[in-house]
């Protein structure tokens, strides 16, 4: 192994653990700020249907205790959403992040040579580089580190319980109104 050689791998790994580690703290901040999900207490639902759709099965909630463990509930489902669109957010940033160096500096991934011959070896190494630093690398250092809250700012989790208090008065807001409408309990 030549000293290029060794260089390219000592990057490479260099890369993938503080790109990692800079994807799950974005990806911990996002959660903690804009994906603010609501507990719900045991047995706020009292008729759960199952769905199923290819490999994927799922239970949903089809009638509830009252109308705030409803709109609780369908909270914490758009909450789902707004994660999965994370994940994906996070792996087409590595990805992007990934392909804008390959292209400006290819000699930091590559051997020297014609670059321009490798553009399809450089979309589908920025890919896997985008799965490894968006997607597997969070998943290592949540379980090697201890829980977000323990260490994260108290700031970031005032910020939280603020969200948190300010959806669940909106909530609690709807179903005073619905009520004094008629529509709810």
């Amino acid at each position: 192994m030549n000293i290029i050689e060794k260089h390219l791998k000592l990057f490479l790994l260099f890369y993938m653990l503080i790109g990692g580690f800079f994807f799950y703290l974005m990806g911990i901040t996002i959660d903690t700020i804009f994906v603010p999900t609501i507990e719900q207490p045991e047995g706020f639902c009292e008729k759960w249907t199952e769905r199923a759709f290819r490999w994927h099965r799922a239970q949903d909630c089809v009638e509830f205790s009252n109308q705030l463990e409803e709109l609780k509930y369908k909270h914490n489902k758009r909450m789902e959403k707004r994660s999965a669109r994370k994940v994906l957010f996070l792996f087409l940033l590595a990805t992007g992040i990934t392909y804008l160096l390959m292209v400006l500096r290819p000699t930091l991934f590559f051997e020297k040579g014609n670059y321009l011959r490798y553009t399809t070896g450089i979309i589908a190494t920025a890919v896997l580089m985008g799965v490894v630093l968006g997607f597997m690398m969070p998943i290592i250092y949540q379980a090697l580190l201890p829980p977000p809250p323990d260490w994260l700012p108290q700031e970031l989790m005032e910020i939280r319980r603020a969200r948190t208090e300010l959806i669940l008065n909106e909530i609690a807001a709807r179903v005073q109104l619905a009520s004094q409408e008629g529509k709810g309990p």
